[in-house]
């Protein structure tokens, strides 16, 4: 017992290690300088053969390497959009269209950029060439007052990415791609001025990228930085760090194909698993041979070979740890990878051996069965004496005993009595009685038999559970309860929720809105929302709904005649009145400002704040729904959120239940 607890322990704190190893800092990462160029990219693909998907780079200057590109992007810009230099960084100087400004530049360098995946992934810059501009975060340029002897504050680069044409099988394609470092420098003569000096910078570029398909990343050859893959089912998750000097150089590569057999997550997957059963079964079946082959009285006798049970598992442990983490081993060695054929190669050849050597020693085991332990025991038999008749001369019968033999007697038994008749019958299972009476039995469906009073006392059948006796079951009691809406007297059952019924007559939700509040809807589906923002139409308010939703759909599912429909997309349609989820701040302010001023004790349907939770970031969402619950305060107007009940953290959704007057919380409703 002792052996077995240490052998857990031992595993617990190789597991243990070997998922934290992976996450260490590589050792080039620990003596970092405080000027530094962070370049950030990741992209999240999907697909089978050709992917497609998305992703961000970030550039992060820290130190003097901000100073210095704000200082050459105010030489080189300053003045060129408005022909006036005022001694700042002005927001068109950075990028006023698609050709003009410092941002619009690195962007016309990005385009068609190699990735990751070197020629098999090439990003576009989202919306490019589709008459929008790309949604970017230039943090650190515009804000900064005196620039001339600003050295302190970082600036950060934000782009969102469209990725395309992945499909193509790649070999020892790149890790680190010199035109995203260029491509922050080399624009309009930005690298010319006499204010930046790569030389005297760190550059570090981190990369994430999450893959869904049965594509694979194998054989990297890293000697400057690290490569980490993590194997799902799924897919896959590659991450590389490096961090280098301008004139360093880095020499990092490795493969990718969009399908290869012995390389697939999902082919390993497979093989991992069947190799892991055979591991498992093998040794208890060999051992449930040798166990059953001795007899019942002896099947004690017969023990497990534990290291052999306990060996297959520490094997299955190892295959599930070497398909999930092939660069557990990167802290020896960064290029050490446990390819695919590893893996077919270990999983077969473990379970092999095991099956072979499980078998060879219980079959051995089985050869060295005592006889006596394989012989059923043998039953003694003692004979009686038989005695012998012979006949006497006068013809008497005389019987001649056998030595040892007392002779008896011969008595006439006389057959006792018949017994008293005893009532006979199949027995009751629960009193253990026999049912004499065939009118008082009861049968159950399952064969068991009970007395009539026996089966009113247990209700169900304690064989099968089934009722015997049927129970007559009243239904619920009945309450009256007047609609808001129309005023129709409804009869529900007592102490249901109100929230969840609706009218017969005007068909409208039965709960009472109380007008000039703001509600907070949380519930998964948004049509209790609707319902109750319908209600409040049908009481002659004048609304507006702003939604995810196309508008002709919303029509087709409630009664909206008595309200504005406002498509929130960031795709305009003709017929439609739309309006751009990133323009919050001007455009949709704007909107509901001057909607809830003419309507007084409106009504308003604000659908949609996931989605703009995602396009602009909590913090700015949370600010826009502060200044619509005041707007809707002060106008008395009536405003329903909807939100799903998984949306936002726990704190995120405590922070903005503070806002609303009331919250209507049906997460815990079935």
């Amino acid at each position: 017992m002792a052996m077995r607890r240490s052998i857990s322990v031992l595993l617990v704190v190789f597991i243990t290690a070997a998922m934290l190893l992976p996450l260490l800092p590589s050792p080039s990462s620990a003596q970092t300088s405080q000027d530094m160029v962070i370049i950030k990219t990741d992209y999240e693909m999907l697909g089978f053969k050709d992917l497609h998907g998305g992703g961000h780079l970030t550039y992060e200057l820290r130190g003097r390497a901000a100073g210095d590109l704000r200082r050459a992007v105010l030489e080189r810009y300053d003045g060129l959009i408005t022909g006036t230099p005022n001694g700042r960084i002005d927001l068109p100087e950075l990028k006023m269209n698609e050709q003009v400004g410092y941002i619009a530049n690195v962007e016309s360098i990005l385009v068609n950029t190699q990735f990751f995946s070197g020629s098999t992934n090439r990003y576009n810059p989202l919306h490019q060439n589709q008459g929008e501009d790309i949604t970017a975060d230039a943090q650190g340029f515009y804000e900064v007052v005196n620039i001339a002897t600003d050295d302190t504050t970082p600036i950060r680069i934000y782009f969102y990415f469209d990725a395309t044409r992945m499909g193509m099988s790649d070999l020892n394609f790149p890790l680190l791609q010199r035109r995203l470092l260029n491509a922050l420098y080399y624009p309009s003569g930005v690298i010319n001025s006499t204010h930046i000096h790569l030389d005297q910078y760190q550059f570090q570029f981190k990369h994430t990228d999450y893959r869904i398909c049965v594509g694979s990343m194998y054989s990297p050859q890293v000697s400057s930085g690290r490569m980490h893959v993590i194997r799902t089912p799924a897919g896959e998750i590659s991450t590389y760090n490096v961090l280098f000097d301008y004139g360093d150089s880095v020499q990092d590569t490795a493969s990718y194909s969009p399908f290869n057999f012995l390389e697939s997550p999902q082919v390993l997957f497979v093989v991992v698993f069947a190799c892991s059963y055979i591991l498992a079964s093998v040794p208890t079946r060999m051992y449930a041979n040798y166990k059953y082959a001795y007899p019942r009285r002896y099947r004690h006798k017969a023990l497990k070979i534990t290291w052999l049970h306990i060996l297959s598992k520490v094997l299955i442990l190892l295959l599930i740890l070497f398909y999930f983490f092939p660069t557990m081993f990167a802290f020896m060695s960064p290029s050490l990878f446990l390819g695919g054929i590893a893996i077919w190669i270990m999983g077969i050849l473990f379970a092999v051996v095991i099956a072979v050597v499980a078998k060879l020693m219980y079959d051995k085991m089985s050869s060295e069965i005592p006889s006596d332990h394989l012989m059923p025991p043998t039953r003694r038999v003692t004979r009686r004496p038989v005695p012998v008749r012979t006949a006497s001369p006068a013809g008497v019968s005389v019987v001649v005993q056998q030595p040892g033999q007392v002779a008896k007697p011969r008595q006439t038994v006389a057959r006792k009595s018949a017994k008293a008749a005893v009532p006979t019958g199949p027995p009751c299972l629960i009193c253990k009685k026999p049912v004499t009476d065939f009118l008082d039995l009861v049968k159950c469906k399952c064969g068991q038999l009970f007395h009539q009073q026996c089966a009113e006392v247990a209700v169900n059948c304690v064989n099968c559970g089934t009722a015997l006796v049927e129970v007559e079951e009243k239904g619920p009691e009945m309450m009256e309860a007047q609609c808001p809406t129309c005023g129709e007297v409804n009869k529900l059952p007592e102490g249901v929720d109100l929230m969840t019924e609706k009218c017969k007559a005007c068909g409208v939700i039965m709960e009472t809105v109380e007008t000039g509040f703001n509600y907070l809807v949380i519930c998964d589906e948004h049509e209790i929302a609707y319902e109750l923002f319908v209600s409040m139409l049908k009481k002659g308010n004048t609304g507006l709904a702003i939604s995810t939703t196309f508008p002709d759909k919303l029509r087709k599912s409630y009664d909206m005649s008595q309200s504005d429909i406002v498509w929130l997309t960031d795709t305009s349609v003709q017929d439609q009145k739309t309006i751009n989820p990133h323009r919050l701040e001007f455009e949709m302010m704007r909107m509901y400002a001057g909607f809830v001023k003419g309507n007084p004790k409106s009504v308003v349907m604000l659908d949609g704040f996931e989605y703009l939770v995602v396009e602009n970031g909590f913090e700015k969402v949370f600010k826009f729904i502060k200044k619509v619950n005041d707007l809707s305060s002060v106008n008395s107007a009536t405003l329903f959120v909807p939100i799903g009940t998984d949306s936002l953290e726990p704190d995120q959704l405590g922070t903005l239940k503070k806002e609303f007057d009331k919250v209507v919380d049906m997460s815990d409703e079935d």
